[in-house]
């Protein structure tokens, strides 16, 4: 069976691109018939088929829209790629924004008045299959009261000859006589119209099912074959010889023994049994193997289609790919779908929600929006998100964009967050004040109350800010670890020296410059890392706080603006030097970095000189706490064996030692 088979209105099986009845007279536009519509605005003109009936009714249609429609009644495959597009395009939903919350509450109330999201499935179906009519009912000046499916069969645009829009016609009468009160004429106000896969000037589209119309027919027509000869090969026809050659004498059957034996098929069925002389020969039609014949046909016409629908194979079951093919077909389903979203965004803009808000007074525009991304997508945004939030270097501004992001991403109540947030900044705000002004830096034991007489119980093992539940076990029941003088007779002044001989050997490598090329870009020179050296010596010897550090660094050291490298070249945007973090800011993160670094690096080295083997992990509690220190907090590590700390800039993690009582 072919398209010709298929009962559409017009069946003419060679040409897709029907002609009219001769009685349409069709006006050809050219140059010599510009004079009579005149439009200042362009200087082109277009060419047009003009349909007249007698009266003008628009231009004519590029094929019989007939024809297209049936193919998505009656071809089952043309119907599932028709109805994927459908289901992409709106089926992740849609929603609209403005500046103007009055101008978004009217658009939203007229969508439900009206059944918006119903309507526009049936209007994009009719624009993938034929051109998409849609007719906007009330008068200019007035909202749009309703919104109603055109049937496009019926439809005619009719332009000037520079193209501009004049109106639409609609005519349900027979062409074989003109029926002059059956044209409806609308004004462009009242249509929108959506024509995709529109070539040139044309005023109507192609759509998605005409230019796949000719590859159908070859399928449609392969398939009718095909089963013609499956059905004439499972009735198994027989071939039966009768007469032959005996002894060089040959015996002819007479014509009645012929037409008995005609007459005996007619009534053979499956438990017939067959008893013959021997110059009767029975054998059945040999088709050979038909699906062989057809596969590679077919399967060219199958993959033809793909090609032009321009749908995945995996989407209609029709390819066993592996994933990442499966991955970038989808991809490239989805750039068109979006393609597609952008044309219907843009009629529904300015065809429908400007003549709504112009109506009601309102000079604002309003945003019409495709649905949300599936929970795939957003879940790879948040993850890729989460990873860039990781970066040492990310500015606090940024990193709140990102947290924005990943709160509208995960569809939380973004009123909720910024609540929350105030709330959470407010506590860092007094956090950060109490930390900076007390003494630095806070190191194992450095609280710890002298041995006495009396027992363990007036010993500390570490300070009160670590609440995890091993260090709770030390502190309440002292049965399972030794305290800090039966670990080494603690003596803080002991461990200061420890932390100075980690700071003498210390290059600094991380904040120090290699080459002049560094030292350039402000990372510190030999004489900046000795002055910075000293400082932190004197930090912990006397005692400073953080706050104090910093400000003995931003006086001392003179630190310069940290440029952006690659490699051996300074990154420079229209000619300017490319600044990662200014100067003047600098100095807080260093020094809390390796204070962290020294002063842990000297707790270890003090750890293993009293025969310490084992390390606790201690992050300091806090709404600052980062998922990564706060998930190492109260592990037990080898003392030769452990993450590295700091885990980043600005850690504020430590170790204290471990040992178990023989």
């Amino acid at each position: 069976m072919g398209i010709k088979d298929m009962n559409f209105k017009k069946q003419e099986p060679v040409s897709f691109i029907q002609e009219y009845s001769p009685q349409i007279v069709t006006e050809v536009i050219t140059a010599k018939t510009a004079d009579k519509v005149t439009n200042p605005q362009f200087k082109g003109e277009v060419k047009q088929n003009i349909v007249k009936f007698p009266d003008v009714l628009g231009e004519e249609h590029p094929f019989d829209f007939a024809i297209t429609e049936g193919l998505y009644k009656k071809f089952g495959f043309g119907t599932a790629v028709v109805d994927k597009y459908v289901d992409y395009i709106v089926g992740p939903g849609f929603w609209v924004s403005s500046e103007k919350d009055e101008a978004t509450t009217l658009i939203k109330q007229w969508m439900q008045d009206v059944d918006f999201d119903t309507v526009l499935r049936g209007w994009i179906k009719e624009a993938l299959v034929k051109n998409g009519f849609l007719e906007l009912g009330g008068k200019p000046d007035e909202s749009i009261k309703g919104v109603k499916v055109l049937d496009s069969k019926y439809m005619y645009v009719e332009r000037d000859n520079k193209g501009t829009v004049k109106g639409f016609n609609q005519y349900r009468g027979g062409f074989q006589k003109f029926a002059k009160e059956k044209v409806i004429p609308f004004k462009p106000h009242q249509i929108a119209h959506i024509s995709f896969n529109k070539i040139g000037d044309m005023s109507y589209g192609m759509g998605i099912m005409y230019p796949a119309a000719n590859t159908i027919n070859n399928l449609l027509q392969n398939e009718t074959d095909m089963h013609m000869l499956m059905h004439r090969k499972a009735n198994s026809p027989y071939h039966i010889k009768l007469g032959g050659v005996v002894g060089g004498k040959y015996y002819k059957p007479k014509a009645s023994d012929v037409t008995k034996m005609g007459k005996d098929l007619e009534w053979l069925n499956n438990k017939h049994e067959w008893v013959t002389d021997g110059l009767t020969e029975i054998k059945v039609v040999d088709f050979g193997n038909i699906g062989e014949k057809f596969n590679e046909v077919l399967k060219y016409d199958s993959d033809m289609l793909i090609y032009t629908f321009q749908v995945p194979a995996v989407l209609m079951g029709m390819a066993n790919i592996n994933e990442g093919i499966a991955k970038v077909q989808m991809d490239a389903f989805q750039r068109r779908i979006t393609s597609f979203q952008a044309e219907i965004e843009k009629v529904i803009e300015q065809k429908i929600f400007q003549r709504i808000l112009v109506s009601n007074g309102m000079d604002v525009h309003v945003e019409f929006n495709w649905g949300r991304p599936s929970s795939a997508e957003r879940y790879e945004r948040v993850t890729k998100l989460t990873e860039v939030l990781k970066t040492p270097l990310l500015s606090q501004t940024l990193a709140g964009l990102l947290e924005a992001d990943i709160v509208k991403s995960l569809e939380l109540d973004e009123d909720v967050y910024e609540q929350l947030k105030l709330e959470e900044d407010k506590k860092k705000e007094v956090e950060r004040k109490r930390e900076e002004a007390r003494t630095q830096p806070l190191v194992p034991g450095q609280n710890a109350k002298p041995p006495t007489k009396q027992g363990r119980e007036n010993y500390e093992l570490l300070e009160d800010s670590c609440s995890c539940s091993h260090c709770k076990e030390v502190k309440e029941s002292g049965d399972n670890y030794n305290d800090v003088n039966e670990w080494l007779g603690f003596d803080y002044q002991e461990y200061i020296k420890q932390i100075e001989s980690v700071i003498k050997a210390e290059t600094f490598s991380q904040i120090a410059a290699s080459s002049k090329l560094e030292e350039a870009a402000g990372m510190l020179s030999q004489s900046q890392v000795s002055t910075f050296k000293g400082i932190l010596e004197n930090g912990f010897k006397k005692g400073h706080s953080i706050d104090q550090m910093v400000k003995a660094v931003n006086k001392k050291v003179g630190l310069k603006d940290l440029l952006k490298m690659e490699g051996d070249k300074i990154m420079q945007k229209d000619g300017v030097n490319i600044v990662v973090r200014h100067g003047d800011k600098r100095a807080v993160g260093i020094v809390r970095t390796e204070v962290t670094r020294t002063a842990n690096a000297g707790a270890i080295k003090h750890f293993k000189e009293g025969g310490i083997s084992k390390i606790r992990w201690v992050a300091s509690a806090g709404a600052r706490t980062c998922v990564e220190c706060e998930s190492l907090n109260g592990l037990i590590f080898d003392i030769d064996s452990h993450p590295a700390i700091p885990v980043h800039v600005s850690c504020r993690c430590t170790v204290v030692p471990v040992t178990e009582l023989s």
